[in-house]
C-alpha cells in the first residue's frame, strides 16, 4: 500500500511539474504571440499614419497650388478690370471732349467737312443729311457743300435737310434720296469704328 501511494504521488507530481511546464509555455507563447501582434499592429499603425501623413502632405501641397493659382488668377481679372476701368474712363472722356467741341466755333466747319466727306463717298447726286437737334439749327451753307461734292464726284449735287433728327454727340449721317446707302459720319460712329485703335492706342499710354 505505501509503495502504490508513492507511486501515485510520485506520478501526481510528475503530471503537476508537466501541467506547469506546459502552462508556462502556453503562456510564453501566448505573451511571445500578443508581443509580435502588437508589434505587427505599431508596425501597421506607423505604415498607415506615413500613408495618411503623405496623402495630407500632397492634398495640402495640391490646396496650396490651387490657392495660389486662384489668387494669381483673382489678382489679374483685378488688373485687367481696373484697366478696362480706366480705358473707359479715357473714352467718356473722350466723349465728353467731343460734346464740348460741338460748342466751339470751329465746329461749324468740322461739321460742314464731315456732311461733304460723306457725301463725296457716296457719289453725289440727290443726298439727304441728318442731324442732331442742336445742329439742325445751324446756318449750315448747304448749297456751297453740295457744289463742293459734285465737283469732286463730277455729277451734279444736291443736299436737303432731312425732317428727321438723330440722338448723337456732333457729325452727320448722309444717305442718297431714296435711303438706300448711308454714310455714318457722326461722332459717335467715327469712336465705335476706331474704338479697338483707340482702346489699344490707350492701353499702350496708360499701361
Amino acid at each position: 500500500m505505501e509503495s502504490t501511494r508513492a507511486i501515485t504521488e510520485m506520478i501526481l507530481e510528475e503530471a503537476r511539474k508537466s501541467a506547469e511546464h506546459i502552462l508556462q509555455e502556453a503562456e510564453k507563447s501566448a505573451e511571445d504571440i500578443i508581443k509580435k501582434q502588437k508589434q505587427r499592429g505599431v508596425q501597421r499603425a506607423n505604415e498607415v499614419a506615413k500613408i495618411l501623413l503623405k496623402k495630407a502632405e500632397s492634398e495640402a501641397a495640391l490646396n496650396k497650388l490651387n490657392s495660389v493659382a486662384n489668387s494669381k488668377i483673382k489678382a489679374k481679372w483685378v488688373i485687367l478690370s481696373k484697366k478696362e476701368t480706366w480705358i473707359d474712363n479715357v473714352l467718356r472722356e473722350a466723349k465728353n471732349e467731343l460734346k464740348t467741341l460741338t460748342q466751339s466755333e470751329k465746329y461749324f466747319s468740322i461739321l460742314e467737312n464731315l456732311i461733304t466727306n460723306a457725301g463725296v463717298i457716296l457719289g453725289g447726286k440727290k443726298l439727304e443729311v441728318l442731324l442732331n437737334m442742336h445742329d439742325s439749327a445751324l446756318p449750315l451753307r448747304f448749297d456751297a457743300l453740295a457744289k463742293e461734292i459734285g465737283e469732286k464726284t463730277g455729277f451734279e449735287t444736291k443736299l436737303n435737310l432731312s425732317k428727321e433728327t438723330t440722338q448723337v454727340i456732333g457729325g452727320a449721317i448722309v444717305r442718297t434720296a431714296d435711303g438706300r446707302i448711308i454714310m455714318d459720319n457722326t461722332f459717335d460712329d467715327i469712336l465705335r469704328r476706331r474704338e479697338k485703335e483707340l482702346h489699344s492706342e490707350i492701353a499702350k499710354i496708360l499701361f
